[in-house]
């Protein structure tokens, strides 16, 4: 009886890969055969998956979000707008050793994704899902009379957005100086300027 692969798996299992390559040597090392030799495929095998390094690399990329996104659907979305965001943003900050590895992953793909026209359009759909969706909270938020006057919550998201990929930034550069205490105060700081 013929074996039977799990692709999906295989796929997973090359990304994780891709991770441990870009977190200890970073994303230049990252080839194909650093890639094989990683994950202890060959380089073929692994070219039946991913023909080219940008389409591993962007399914490694790919996958660090929708690890993300998974994280997202348990949070507790009946506790109000603004513990929402809270909760949200928690789940984007380097916070614990899961997070931290998928925040230095998916901030060591920017500089590729600046010149790689397929990793900057799959940059910039994630981002702008993740703007909308702290914006469609904001708007909730507005609507329920919750937010600060003169708020605008598309603005909001992207600031909001932004300052945790910033926190995420120098708390990776320097965790001592940026601690996991300060990005959270940093982000409930933030809230407080939107929630009346």
């Amino acid at each position: 009886m013929p074996k039977v692969v799990d692709h999906e798996e295989r796929r997973r299992e090359l990304a994780e890969a891709v991770w441990r390559i870009v977190q200890r040597d970073g994303i230049d090392h990252a080839s194909v055969r650093a890639v094989a030799a990683e994950s202890g495929w060959s380089s073929g095998s692994l070219r039946h998956y991913f023909p080219t390094q940008d389409a591993l690399l962007g399914f490694a990329m790919e996958l660090a979000y929708r690890r993300f996104l998974a994280r997202l659907e348990k949070i507790d979305t009946s506790a109000g707008n603004r513990a929402l965001l809270r909760a949200f943003a928690h789940e984007m900050l380097a916070l614990d050793e899961d997070r931290r590895v998928e925040a230095a992953v998916l901030l060591s793909f920017l500089p590729r994704a600046m010149v790689e026209p397929s990793l900057h359009e799959l940059e910039r759909y994630g981002t702008r899902e993740l703007y909308n969706g702290v914006a469609r909270v904001l708007r909730a938020a507005r609507e329920a009379g919750e937010l600060r006057e003169g708020v605008d919550p598309a603005k909001a998201a992207r600031r909001l957005i932004v300052l945790i990929d910033g926190l995420n930034i120098h708390h990776g550069l320097g965790p001592d100086d940026v601690t996991a205490d300060e990005m959270v105060e940093a982000v409930d700081e933030q809230l407080a300027v939107f929630f009346a």
